[in-house]
């Protein structure tokens, strides 16, 4: 048996919207027999949907109140422009971390596996940062080159707008078949490419060979796990 405490106190709310008329002059409001308005205050029966209404329209107050004891707020659409409701936008993932058609179908990614999908972030976000939300694309980062900062399947908001190289910021770059995550510095004619992680090498590129490495984007924003 399903016990329903709205229900059960309905007698209480029909009592309180009858606004202390008599049972007599109450069920001649609404337009019913002092029996049924009786049994209705005793908890003996239920009104159905339509006398819900009727009562309701009677007694002016809220039929979703009478029928549950809560208040349905309904917002005035006169009252849109207060209310922030901005769209979201999915950001895409780089292009050579999108599985094939096959792979989307039968892979089970597991933690530890970089994910592989589109990450929501609100219009406003992007505009109040000063970036193009159409510019941006999300990566997975890989190994621990750029640890503590960036760890190993962390996501990364690159954005690809690229105007300027911004000295000691990361950036997502293409090399031959490879793709490199690292810290530019900027020297007299070269670059410095620079891991976080005193394992790995620095790498040094003067200005004749910037042009074999393509610089995807620089990395905005990094979304860590908490666990």
């Amino acid at each position: 048996m399903i016990k329903n405490k709205n229900v059960k106190t309905f007698k209480d709310r029909l009592h309180t919207s009858m606004q202390g008329l008599s049972v007599s002059a109450f069920a001649k409001k609404c337009d019913m027999s002092e029996t049924v308005i009786r049994d209705y205050l005793s908890g003996k029966t239920y009104p159905s949907l339509t006398r819900l209404e009727v009562i309701a329209e009677k007694c002016n107050v809220s039929f979703n109140w009478l029928a549950t004891g809560y208040k349905l707020e309904i917002l005035n659409p006169k009252d849109d422009d207060e209310v922030y409701n901005e769209n979201i936008y999915r950001i895409p993932v780089y292009k050579k971390q999108l599985p094939t058609k096959e792979e989307a179908q039968n892979q089970r990614y597991v933690r530890e596996t970089p994910p592989v999908m589109n990450y929501p972030v609100i219009e406003g976000w992007a505009s109040h940062r000063g970036l193009d939300i159409k510019k941006l694309i999300l990566y997975w980062a890989k190994g621990d080159l750029m640890a503590p900062d960036i760890e190993n399947n962390n996501g990364l908001i690159i954005n690809t707008d690229v105007n300027e190289i911004i000295d000691g910021a990361i950036y997502l770059l293409e090399y031959e078949n490879f793709t490199l995550l690292r810290k530019i510095r900027l020297t007299l004619g070269n670059w410095i490419l620079i891991c976080n992680n005193d394992q790995y090498p620095t790498i040094e590129v003067p200005k004749a060979h910037f042009e074999k490495y393509n610089i995807v984007g620089r990395v905005v924003q990094v979304i860590k796990d908490v666990f």
